[in-house]
């Protein structure tokens, strides 16, 4: 059954204004009465309420073509006027109020967040000294002061200027509770049902999934959408090609493992991914090495669960930042690496793969991904948190067809060691230039933040005169402070990462996946003992 806040406090502001006892329970919509088209029928013998209903008729029908949503609104306001301006009457009792507006259909039907801001405008009209009989001057008001309430929501509106209709009110947030990890949705439009958003095309669309981007994570597959991870809280709004801090971490990375391998004599390094993350310090000992019974005994707050979630996030951005730093020396000609696979067979022997073994497991990994688990990409193995018994049933397969026990990669860096020990001295002054800027565009940052603070405070103060002073019959509000545009933080943080930071360009290095790892692979069998 529909609700509406603007109902209820028009409600309670007329209760007491004839000193009724103020109704605990909110009034719903009379849908009966509603498809009868019985619209404020109790009080329709008055003149005066026939004379203003089909003034407000005409002046909705005088509107023209307008879009459906914002003449909603328009004749909303237009009810909410004439609601008020009747039933300020004398002698109305608190059945005919309930009467009239459990009948208000088109209030009812408001979007959320426009009903909750004209709740506010209605709360304010009745705290103000005026006629509220006037119906000119009451919805002189309700226009006034929705349009100060309104102010901040329009620019936050995403339209397209170049569309036939760039005014849209799309006030519904974007709700992702009919969303799970792993989940696949078929095409875009189905993906906007789920979210309660309205499709468009063009530039306005690739808008929209920009701000999906902020909600949830997908990858794509033809026309389907998977979902890859849900955020608890939407990110802000900013400039997505700042990479000044990952390019730091890259930046330490490369001089850790250059003052490693200067140290080592025969121009090639192997280990698992696990073990370069441990020796150039991006984890500890323990990482994937203590069992989840320990974990879960340092604090009630760990469970499974969050074991699951912390190592598949953690890993996706350990390999970002390790890939980065490799494929940045790998550009410079210090270093070349590879990835090799390594099989150990059923007797505990180790050998690495050629290109026939590759074949073999990329054969039995598909099987088991597409035949056995139903899947299409192996990221809805991880979503699902299902990777353990995925390399268990692969790892089995290849055991029954081939006698191997289980196979993972490893990461081999070739270098030479004079090259290596030359860059050295340049990547420490490099990082320090680095460290220096991020200090500078983070003041710069902070200053921006400060100026916007301060002038939006003004403006806020601004629109509450505005919104709590006498209705004097006259456009007041142009003597208004400046409003600080709603874009100002997100283009001042888009100059200072084009014109102050340096190295925040975007890696676009190509980053192996290591879903074959036995560490990576298995990542979660010694949580199962």
């Amino acid at each position: 059954m529909n609700t509406s806040k603007t109902i209820d406090t028009l409600r309670r502001n007329l209760y007491q204004r004839y000193d009724y006892d103020i109704p605990e329970t909110s009034l719903y919509m009379n849908v009966d009465k509603v498809k009868q088209k019985e619209r404020i029928m109790p009080l329709a013998h008055n003149q005066t309420i026939c004379e203003i209903n089909a003034q407000s008729n005409h002046q909705s029908e005088t509107m023209g073509k307008v879009d459906p949503e914002i003449r909603k609104i328009i004749d909303s306001l237009s009810d909410i006027g004439l609601l008020i301006t009747v039933l300020t009457k004398k002698n109305i009792k608190h059945t005919d109020i309930d009467e009239c507006l459990e009948v208000a259909y088109k209030i009812y039907e408001l979007p959320k967040i426009i009903d909750f801001l004209l709740s506010i405008c209605v709360d304010v009209l009745f705290q103000m000294d005026i006629d509220l009989m006037d119906f000119k001057l009451v919805t002189g008001i309700i226009n006034k002061s929705l349009e100060v309430s309104v102010n901040e929501i329009y620019s936050q509106m995403k339209c397209d200027t170049q569309e036939k209709n760039p005014v849209s009110i799309t006030v519904f947030e974007v709700n992702t509770d009919q969303l799970e990890i792993g989940q696949v949705v078929k095409n875009y439009k189905e993906l906007c049902t789920l979210l309660n958003q309205l499709p468009t095309t063009g530039k306005a669309k690739q808008l929209q999934l920009k701000d999906f981007e902020r909600y949830f994570e997908w990858e794509k597959s033809g026309q389907k959408f998977i979902i890859t991870d849900i955020y608890d809280t939407p990110l802000e709004k900013e400039d997505k090609r700042k990479q000044g801090n990952n390019s730091i971490y890259v930046k330490y990375i490369e001089l850790i493992l250059l003052q490693y391998l200067s140290q080592q004599k025969n121009g090639t390094r192997t280990f698992k991914k696990r073990d370069w993350w441990q020796l150039l310090g991006m984890v500890n000992h323990k990482y994937n090495r203590v069992s989840q019974k320990e974990l879960k005994e340092i604090d009630y707050k760990i469970t499974p669960f969050e074991i699951k979630h912390f190592y598949q996030r953690c890993n996706k951005k350990l390999e970002q930042v390790l890939f980065s730093a490799l494929n940045n020396l790998k550009n410079r000609k210090l270093i070349e690496y590879e990835l090799q696979t390594v099989i150990v067979d059923n007797e505990n022997n180790y050998f690495g793969a050629d290109d026939n073994d590759k074949r073999r497991i990329l054969q039995e990994e598909r099987f088991v991904l597409h035949n056995v688990m139903g899947f299409e990409k192996m990221i809805q193995v991880f979503c699902r948190f299902k990777q353990d018994e995925y390399y268990r049933m692969v790892n089995q397969r290849l055991s029954d067809l081939y006698g191997w026990h289980h196979y993972y990669k490893q990461i081999k860096i070739i270098y030479i060691q004079k090259d290596v020990l030359a860059a050295i001295p340049q990547i420490e002054i490099d990082l320090q230039k680095e460290l220096l800027n991020k200090k500078i565009a983070d003041v710069l940052n902070e200053d921006a933040y400060k100026k916007y603070e301060v002038e939006k405070e003004k403006w806020r103060i601004n629109c509450r005169n505005i919104l709590w002073g006498s209705y004097q019959g006259h456009n007041f509000g142009n003597d208004k402070p400046w409003k600080i545009p709603d874009t100002y933080l997100d283009a001042q943080k888009i100059l200072v990462d084009e014109l102050i930071c340096i190295g925040h360009q975007k890696e676009r290095g190509f980053i192996p996946t290591f879903e074959e790892d036995d560490e990576m692979d298995q990542i979660f069998n010694s949580f199962l003992h």
